[in-house]
């Protein structure tokens, strides 16, 4: 029978809460496969970049010790963001509990969905060095400028020499072979090879049917070719489709243990769920909660192409 007592907010709660927990408990599956998810303990945790030491010099009857230089610090403000649902008071007289339940699963779809959003707003405002993200903060890393861009400074302490990690080429099975080449000549600050090893292939749904004929395992041979080639890409990168990547034509390489590494996804509040009553509105208000940063410490984990 229906609920009919006064602090109907308080006996609709665990149920409510249930479904919302429930929501959230489903996986976010992009942002989670490539951020590294930190938990953070402060407003705004700090990543002080460290530079390379350079090769181990012979030993002559004494160590040599190096000084590290001061790399890029990196710093990830966490943004709070909340959203709320209101039961009336009728919905509970008349037992109308799916319109009840539909409101909360909503809710946490839209705090999945606002994760998800963010993450990928990494890779769709990487292009730019002067832009903000939907929170206001700005986009450009530790380096001041953007995640993809055609110059990196090598450190603070080397900032005339620079590097790229940007380019302009359409997805070829030519174009992906150079973009691997250049991740591969990707150094530290002291000039040396970093031995970067692109291993997965981000596209939009656009170049999905394109990327799978580049590295599928079952593509043997190089599109196209009349000689049969064999495709060395078969296999060797995992791929990637986001749907929420906006741009139809871009497309990215990565190393995927060095961005677990510096792609930083930091929890300050995970999504939570509380609720008031509205006394003279007879309503109860449910709401969500959660806070959050997200950002970069170092950028040579990927090279992203943007063809015009």
């Amino acid at each position: 029978m229906p609920l009919q007592s006064g602090n109907f907010p308080d006996l609709l709660k665990p149920g409510l809460k249930n479904i919302f927990d429930v929501g959230m408990s489903q996986p976010r599956p992009i942002m989670e496969m490539l951020f590294g998810v930190e938990t953070s303990t402060r407003f705004q945790e700090s990543y002080q970049g460290m530079g390379a030491t350079g090769l181990v010099p012979p030993f002559e009857g004494s160590v040599a010790y190096h000084d590290f230089d001061a790399g890029y610090r990196t710093d990830i403000q966490n943004y709070e963001f909340a959203m709320g649902i209101q039961v009336e008071r009728r919905l509970v007289d008349d037992d109308q509990y799916g319109q009840i339940r539909r409101r909360a699963s909503n809710m946490a779809v839209a705090f999945n969905n606002t994760a998800e959003t963010d993450a990928a707003n990494v890779f769709i405002n990487g292009f730019t060095d002067s832009g903000t993200n939907r929170m206001g903060a700005s986009t450009n890393g530790g380096d001041d400028v953007g995640l993809l861009s055609a110059a990196h400074p090598h450190s603070p302490a080397n900032s005339n020499n620079t590097q790229a990690n940007e380019g302009t080429l359409a997805l070829t099975i030519d174009n992906l072979d150079t973009t691997r080449q250049a991740m591969r000549s990707f150094t530290d600050d002291k000039s040396q090879l970093l031995g970067v090893n692109p291993d997965m292939l981000l596209v939009p749904p656009e170049l999905e049917r394109t990327a799978t004929q580049l590295v599928n395992q079952r593509a043997i041979y190089e599109p196209g070719s009349a000689q049969y080639d064999v495709n060395m890409f078969s296999g060797r990168f995992q791929l990637v489709v986001w749907d929420r990547l906006t741009d139809s034509n871009a497309w990215f390489l990565i190393d995927s243990a060095l961005m677990k590494q510096h792609l930083i996804w930091q929890w300050r509040i995970r999504p939570e769920f509380s609720q008031a009553e509205d006394f003279d509105g007879l309503t109860a208000k449910f709401r969500g909660y959660m806070r959050y940063g997200v950002g970069w410490t170092d950028w040579r984990w990927v090279y992203g192409q943007n063809p015009s």
